[in-house]
């Protein structure tokens, strides 16, 4: 088992450095740019695209790969990274020769160009490759080069996985502190790129790591972290070894829960299938072995180990060893064969050219003939053409008039747009003026965020605070809230004013403090302020959740109106959930109840009004809905609160992709 995890965490490796920080998008875009750029800049992208669909689709590797060394000039970078991508691919489908022979072309290509950047590449692929054929020693070797090489040109992604090949390489000689040290490199390198795909692709591999080593329990937190984004992202090569690993630990625990082993063990199959990924079905197909060992089915078993055997000896170590160094040696001969083909070339194409000339020196008098016949035939059309344009003109004079006349309408309604925009503008001044300041509430709650989005330039969400005494000591006690008003745009803003206010007077100025009170109060006022001239009271009002927090015991009182609250805690999420009613008019009002709930150090807590889950968008063009919203909340919270904010607003506009903001957002983050 244990030689079988590591194993897996080797391919990891090669999918990391094969897939980046791609996205759904990216092979399109840079498809397009393509067709627009140099044949160097265009070779590079292709040879970007082999790289993105390493993980994606196994045949575009190919075509995009080859697509870059067609066009590629002489001594372009993308000759030599395009022939990773094919030994990338080669090994990724169980054909070692082929990986071994790409590479080599690749390593004497960025030597011959003195490419210190493309050679550390080369190191880190012969790496990979000694370490499928178990040569762990020579693997290390070639990742100390290529971290040596990083190093000196800082080149941080390349060290990342260089790092993390030089920690499997120590795990898989016994060297455990040693593998663990380079491991953690990786990761802390993974983090100050910025970069939140690698990030989580690392976290993944990490987890099975944590696992090999005994530390059961980090390696659970860190697989329901990291499996979650992964498949949300379809990183579906990395999801194999994840899989893989989390199945086997899944399997050995008591009670075993069943349909979550057979879900990873047989998910891993489906993908590996789908991928061609020959080279994870000799695992798979153990951990498939080690399922129907614990179903009881002794004749499964038996099938399945030897569907692993059988592809454990489809190509045996020692014939790839004698591979490596009989296709290097081929690899030079074959250079200089070539070199003398390309002399027997030239003097074949100047044979070539020569009956060429002969050739357009004959058809040329031919073409003088139809020359002087297609003239004619052109003057007769160039009188009937100049008839017609006299006609054209006439009707373009007429049309540009009544362009001219759109364009002065044009100019009014862009004039009147101003005035509207501009009006709309100062009012979002004035509501600013009305409502709490965000440095204020970073003082009051240290570690926190605040993420605010309105559908127009005025919102009908807000966020309030205030500090209130609790036993005597000032201070102690910090509300906190986030409310939906009733509409949005410069309604929804009136609203925000008149419910904001109204918060102000039952906290401020007649000092309440019990949440559900707060509320009560807070509903007879905005009631009394939405009363018509007629004495009839508008449906208006708001939703909110209301927290009440004691940093000094680590206490939290809660009361909501339709909008929940929830409290991050070690990976799970614990909700407390609202009343169903409003603060404003409502049929059947009750009072509001006060909820509590014993703080631990290091919760975080997490307001929101509803216009974050009822965002349309995705693929499909749904909602993205409270279960998506979160589990990406659950995968974030162990992040630094401004962390927090930008993944958040990223994660949103992403799931948007173009379309219209369906409502107005505010989201706000606070870590006790």
């Amino acid at each position: 088992m244990k030689k079988r995890i590591l194993f897996l965490i080797l391919l990891l490796n090669l999918a990391l450095y094969s897939v980046g920080s791609s996205q759904q998008s990216l092979p399109d875009s840079l498809n397009n740019i393509a067709l627009t750029v140099s044949s160097d800049s265009a070779a590079k992208i292709y040879a970007q695209l082999a790289r993105y669909f390493l993980a994606v689709d196994p045949d575009s590797v190919v075509f995009y790969a080859k697509q870059s060394l067609r066009i590629a000039p002489p001594n372009s970078v993308a000759i030599g990274d395009a022939n990773i991508q094919l030994g990338n691919h080669s090994h990724m489908i169980g054909e070692m020769d082929s990986a071994i022979y790409y590479y080599s072309k690749a390593q004497d290509f960025f030597k011959k160009i003195n490419n210190e950047k493309g050679i550390g590449k080369v190191y880190q692929s012969f790496a990979v490759v000694k370490q499928s054929l178990k040569d762990y020693s020579g693997a290390l070797n070639d990742n100390l080069k290529a971290i040596e090489i990083y190093e000196k040109i800082e080149f941080k992604k390349g060290l990342t996985m260089a790092y993390m090949g030089a920690g499997n390489n120590n795990k898989f000689q016994g060297n455990k502190k040693e593998g663990a040290r380079y491991f953690y490199l990786a990761m802390r390198n993974a983090l100050s790129l910025g970069d939140s795909v690698f990030y989580y692709q690392t976290m993944a591999e990490y987890a099975s790591l944590k696992y090999n080593i005994g530390e059961k329990d980090s390696a659970v937190y860190y697989f329901n972290v990291s499996i979650p984004y992964l498949e949300r992202n379809n990183f579906r090569y990395n999801l194999i070894s994840a899989y893989i690993a989390y199945s086997d630990l899944l399997i050995h625990e008591n009670p075993i829960n069943e349909e979550q082993v057979r879900k990873y063990t047989f998910g891993s199959l489906a993908i590996a299938k789908e991928l061609d990924a020959r080279d994870n079905l000799q695992f798979i197909y153990e951990q498939i072995g080690l399922y129907y060992v614990f179903k009881n089915k002794p004749d499964s078993v038996y099938f399945y180990m030897v569907l692993s055997k059988s592809m454990a000896d489809s190509l045996s170590d020692a014939q790839n060893m004698q591979i490596l160094h009989e296709t290097q040696t081929k690899f030079e001969t074959d250079k200089k064969d070539l070199q003398i083909k390309n002399q027997s070339l030239e003097l074949f194409a100047q044979e070539q050219e020569s009956e060429a000339k002969t050739r357009i020196l004959i058809v040329g008098g031919f073409g003088l003939m139809i020359v002087v016949v297609l003239a004619i035939v052109a003057y007769r059309n160039f009188r009937r053409t100049k008839r017609a344009n006299a006609t054209i003109n006439e009707q373009k004079t007429r049309v540009e008039e009544q362009k001219g006349e759109i364009e002065k309408q044009n100019g009014l309604l862009e004039l009147k747009q101003k005035e509207i925009t501009d009006s709309i503008t100062y009012a979002k001044d004035i509501q600013s003026a009305f409502m709490p300041n965000e440095d204020v509430f970073h003082l009051i709650h240290t570690d926190a965020f605040v993420l605010s989005k309105p559908k127009d330039i005025v919102s009908g969400d807000f966020y309030w605070f205030f500090t209130a005494s609790q036993d005597g000591k000032p201070g102690a006690l910090r509300h906190c809230a986030v409310a939906d008003c009733t509409g949005h745009g410069v309604p929804g803003a009136l609203m925000s004013v008149i419910c904001a206010n109204a918060l102000n007077e039952a906290v401020v100025h007649k000092r309440i403090n019990q949440s559900g009170k707060i509320l009560d109060e807070t509903r007879k006022i905005v009631k009394r302020s939405l009363k018509t001239r007629k004495n009839r009271e508008r449906k208006d009002g708001m939703d909110i959740a209301l927290v009440s927090i004691n940093y000094d015991t680590l206490e939290l009182w809660y009361s909501g109106a339709y909008n929940a609250v929830w409290i991050c805690r070690n990976g799970e999420m614990i909700v407390l959930t609202a009343d169903k009613q409003p603060v404003g008019v409502f049929e059947k009002e009750t009072d509001f109840i006060q909820q509590y709930l014993q703080l631990h150090k290091g919760d975080v807590i997490y307001l929101f009004s509803d216009g974050y889950a009822d965002q349309f968008g995705g693929e499909k063009g749904k909602k993205l809905k409270y279960k998506t919203f979160r589990e990406l909340l659950i995968s974030l919270a162990h992040l630094p609160m401004d962390r927090q904010r930008s993944e958040i607003d990223e994660f949103f506009n992403k799931w948007k992709a173009g379309r219209e903001q369906t409502d107005d957002v505010c989201v706000v983050g606070i870590r006790v």
